[in-house]
This record gives C-alpha cells, sequence and structure tokens, in this order.
C-alpha cells in the first residue's frame, strides 16, 4: 500500500520541484518559441505567395519551430534529471563527447514521430488552415490565390525528390567538413519532405474518400426502400437522446482516446530523451567491386535508410524503461496530463468572470494576453504556462520511471 501511494505522489512531487527549479528558462524558451513561430508563419505566407514550394517549406520551419521548442525545454530541465543522466552517461563510455551536437541530433531523431502525431491529431491541417487563412487575407483584391500548386502528384514527388537530394549533398559535405550548419540543413530537409509528404497524404486520403462517397446514391436508395420497416421499429423502443447511455464499447474507446495523447507525449519525451542511449555507431561494410550504378544504389539506400534504421534504434531502451513502469504511475500521469487542460479550461471561465463584459476590441485584447500563457479556449494545448507544465510533469514520469528500473536491477543484482 505504501508502495502504491509512493508511486502516485512521487512523479507529482517531482513534477512541482522541476517546476521551481526551472520556470524561468521554460517560459523563456516558451515565448521565444512563440516569436519564431509567427516570424516563420508570416514568412511562409510572403514567399507561398510568389513561390509556392517556397512557402511549404517554411510552413515545415514552422511545425520543426515547435519541435525545437519540446526539445530545449528537455534540454533545461536535463540537469535536474538524475537518473536520465546516470543512464546516458554509462552508453557515452568510450564516445567522443566533439563528434555530439545534442539539439540537432535529438531534433533530427524526434521528427518521423512528432509529424505522424502532429498528422494524427489534426494539428497539422490546423497549421494549414492558419497559413491558407493569412494568405488570403494578405492576397490582394481579386487576385487568385494558389499556394498549394505543388499538391499535384508530379509536384509533390518532386519536392520530395529535391528534398532528398539536398539532404544527400549535405550529408557528403558534412562528412567532409563536420559543421553545425550542415547537421541544421539536414534535419530542415528531413522535416520538409515529411510535412509535404503527409500533408499530400491527407489531401489524397480526402479525395479517395469523396469518390469513394460517389456511390451514396445506391446506398440512399437502398435505405428509403428499407425506411418504413425501420421507422416502425424504432417507434415502437423510442428513448430520448439525453436519456440513452452510451454503449459500452463506445464508452472504451473514449476510454482509450483519454489515455492515449498522454501516452503518446510520454513516448516522445522517451525518443528526446532516449537518443544519447545508443552505442557508437558500427563500421561500414567493406568495400564491393560492385557495379558503379549497384555501388550508388547501395550508398543512396545507407544514407536514406541506415541513417533512420541507426537514429531510432536507440530509443528503444528508453522506451521501454518509460512504458514498464508502475500502472499506478501510469495512471496518475494520464489523468493530471488531462487535468492541466481541465485546470486552463477552468482558469479561462474564471477570468471571463473576473473581468466582465467589455466591447470585442478590449476583450480581443485580453483574449492574445491570456492565450499566450493559457492558450486559446477552444484549443488548450498550447499557451507557455501550460506547455512548461506538461513538459515538466513527461521529464518527472520518465525520471521516475528510469529511476525505478534502475532500483529495480539493483534488487536482482543483490539477490544474485
Amino acid at each position: 500500500m505504501t508502495t502504491a501511494i509512493g508511486d502516485l505522489y512521487r512523479p507529482l512531487a517531482l513534477t512541482a520541484r522541476l517546476l521551481v527549479q526551472c520556470w524561468p528558462q521554460l517560459l523563456l524558451v516558451g515565448c521565444l518559441g512563440m516569436i519564431a513561430r509567427g516570424l516563420l508563419l508570416q514568412g511562409a505566407v510572403t514567399i507561398g505567395l510568389q513561390f509556392p514550394l517556397g512557402g511549404m517549406v517554411m510552413l515545415s520551419l514552422v511545425v520543426l519551430a515547435k519541435l525545437t521548442v519540446l526539445v530545449m525545454m528537455f534540454v533545461v530541465l536535463r540537469p535536474h534529471m538524475p537518473a536520465v543522466a546516470a543512464l546516458r552517461q554509462k552508453a557515452k563510455r568510450g564516445v567522443d563527447e566533439t563528434k555530439r551536437e545534442p539539439v540537432l541530433a535529438i531534433t533530427a531523431a524526434a521528427i518521423l514521430p512528432f509529424f505522424a502525431y502532429y498528422a494524427a491529431w489534426g494539428f497539422l491541417g490546423d497549421t494549414v488552415r492558419e497559413y491558407s487563412r493569412m494568405a488570403l487575407a494578405q492576397a490582394d483584391f481579386g487576385k487568385s490565390v494558389d499556394i498549394f500548386a505543388i499538391l499535384q502528384s508530379s509536384g509533390v514527388a518532386l519536392s520530395i525528390v529535391i528534398c532528398w537530394l539536398v539532404r544527400f549533398a549535405a550529408k557528403r559535405l558534412n562528412a567532409r567538413a563536420s559543421h553545425p550548419y550542415w547537421r541544421l540543413l539536414i534535419v530542415a530537409t528531413d522535416a520538409t519532405w515529411v510535412f509535404i509528404g503527409l500533408y499530400a497524404l491527407g489531401v489524397w486520403k480526402d479525395q479517395f474518400i469523396r469518390w469513394l462517397g460517389a456511390g451514396a446514391a445506391l446506398q440512399q436508395l437502398s435505405l428509403d426502400l428499407l425506411a418504413p420497416v425501420s421507422q416502425a421499429a424504432a417507434a415502437g423502443q423510442f428513448v430520448p437522446v439525453e436519456f440513452r447511455p452510451l454503449p459500452f464499447g463506445e464508452q472504451l474507446q473514449n476510454l482509450f482516446f483519454f489515455a492515449l495523447l498522454p501516452i503518446v507525449w510520454l513516448v516522445m519525451a522517451a525518443i528526446i530523451n532516449g537518443y544519447e542511449l545508443a552505442a557508437p555507431a558500427a563500421s561500414g561494410p567493406a568495400p564491393s567491386r560492385a557495379t558503379s550504378w549497384q555501388k550508388w544504389l547501395k550508398d543512396f539506400a545507407s544514407h536514406f535508410v541506415g541513417g533512420y534504421r541507426s537514429r531510432y534504434s536507440p530509443v528503444w531502451t528508453c522506451v521501454k524503461l518509460t512504458l514498464s513502469a508502475g500502472l499506478a504511475t501510469l495512471v496518475t500521469f494520464v489523468i493530471a496530463y488531462q487535468a492541466i487542460s481541465w485546470a486552463g479550461a477552468w482558469t479561462w471561465y474564471g477570468l471571463t468572470r473576473l473581468i466582465g463584459a467589455h466591447d470585442l476590441g478590449t476583450w480581443q485584447i485580453f483574449a492574445d494576453a491570456i492565450s499566450l500563457f493559457i492558450g486559446s479556449p477552444s484549443e488548450l494545448d498550447g499557451g507557455i504556462l501550460l506547455d512548461a507544465v506538461r513538459v515538466a510533469l513527461l521529464a518527472a514520469v520518465l525520471e521516475t520511471a528510469v529511476a525505478m528500473a534502475g532500483a529495480a536491477n539493483g534488487v536482482r543484482t543483490a539477490a544474485r
């Protein structure tokens, strides 16, 4: 019983301690991220009105800026996570520290999962809609605006090929003369081709669904033929909507998605903090006598497939450690994570009551200031204050899980 209470209390206490120790740095990083996002979004609109591909490239950097802010917040909290630091030091033995670029390397490792999460939860579409609204507002009156001209099949393929070629050249130049600028270019091209590819897949999926919907007339005709029978059956057992209980399967589905978002963010935190837990990369295979085109194809595959494989293999250790935390710890984390948004919503409600009624212009000023800290009332996943609390909670749960795993390994070693 005492152990279960400790599992509930430990991550919450560590979250509070991390916030007390690092809140100025976290808020500063959050403010810089908001400024960078605004400038990049405005730059994307300005470029996109003249050059659609350039606008999409800049828009990918808007999403990359959000990921970079998340990485920087975890970097700020690193000195206060001793268990994760000890695990990292074990992996660093024999590795040349001067060859590491932590922020760029960690950001590169998190690009694919972060963009996948960003698209799956609809944030990618929100960013694109905001980009479209700003472009329409700044376009000349009566002028046609086509900021998504590259979304034809040939345009998407050409854009991704260009990104891969630039990435390939940047990796070659970085191998000859290692420089942070080349690594930054590699990360930016990764973000660009993933962003364009995910957005194009979303558009093509919607077009495919609309194409399938063209056969809905036949389905509707069959429903019309069966309408008298279905209406007669429903009339005898009609229950008002407000009194209908949710089916058990729908309740389980709602509970699943309630817990899924925090767990996804916890895995993201494990990816960011577990990148450096890998052993040094193994040396490449011995040169073969293959033909020139076979050598070029193998070299191309080693750059674009082998690089991603070696990038994501290290994080598996930290992901396993995190998800193997006790059930009490994970349940506490899920409830606490969702409670942050709940607290933000009630804060909005309390502030509206406190401020009172004003004209629309005055209220817009108040709303902009409040949204900076806790996000907008319709979307409470933003705001520098709530983001800082969420990142501190993620770091605390990760630190707790690693510490518990280390203690368990110590007990097993002593028992032997």
